[in-house]
């Protein structure tokens, strides 16, 4: 009997080694996962990042402001950036301090795995940097509260036409959190619900707080300079302010 853990390491493993090929990594991972929002011909923007970078609000606010436009995103994969630009397809990357966005996954999602948590958000922003100047680059602050700016940004940059989304609308910013609860209101258990629920959460935030200094202490301090850097790179290249 292989030991325990092997089969999903080797997946990982797999993966990684498949999404150096971004086209070959789109087509495997659209056959095995079709509910995934990868980027094809047919795609209008792709929207992309690690977990908990504002992700699910950049979509949500994207299709209330467009209602038929197709996004790629949620894939949490560089490759679907990269196949994106290959495509000729805007590119917005969602950035996000490594502390804030790793603790907000691993408590959302129940993880504990810290390193491999902090492995995949530097493998993510790392593959981003060499094509960053190319892509729209939009910090968290940005994305959860000017939203506008982001697709305005994306309107002049790839000469799109986009609408923008309008972030000083209350009503618009309540239609987006429904969409988000909506979501989270399919999970089967009443405590996931909750915990997963993908924007602020007064219940998450102790357990958020435990999960920073977890990402603090000495034993994930290398991985998370890494990180650090990473993040500080793309900062250097210029994104919203």
């Amino acid at each position: 009997m292989p030991p325990a853990g092997l089969a999903p390491r080797a997946r990982t493993l797999a993966a990684e080694l498949l999404e150096q090929v971004p086209l070959a990594y789109c087509s495997v991972m659209r056959r095995r996962h079709p509910e995934w929002f990868l980027v094809d011909g047919d795609t209008d923007i792709v929207i992309e990042s690690y977990q908990s970078c504002g992700n699910t609000f950049a979509r949500k606010a994207m299709e209330h402001a467009n209602p038929q436009v197709r996004i790629a995103s949620h894939s949490h994969s560089w490759a679907n950036v990269a196949r994106g630009l290959r495509l000729g397809k805007p590119v917005v990357v969602l950035m996000r301090h490594p502390i804030d966005a790793v603790a907000s996954h691993a408590v959302r999602m129940h993880l504990d795995d810290l390193g491999k948590e902090l492995h995949r958000y530097h493998r993510f922003f790392d593959r981003v940097t060499p094509v960053a100047e190319r892509v729209v680059l939009a910090p968290f602050d940005v994305t959860v509260n000017r939203f506008g700016d982001v697709i305005a940004e994306v309107n002049r940059r790839f000469s799109t036409s986009f609408r923008p989304y309008d972030h000083t609308d209350p009503q618009a910013k309540a239609a987006v959190f429904e969409e988000m609860d909506r979501e989270a209101m399919s999970s089967a258990s009443e405590l996931d619900r909750v915990w997963r629920v993908a924007r602020p959460n007064a219940a998450r935030a102790e357990a958020t707080h435990e999960m920073k200094e977890r990402l603090r202490s000495d034993l994930h301090r290398p991985a998370l300079v890494r990180c650090l850097a990473a993040y500080d790179r793309l900062l250097r290249v210029g994104g919203l302010s």
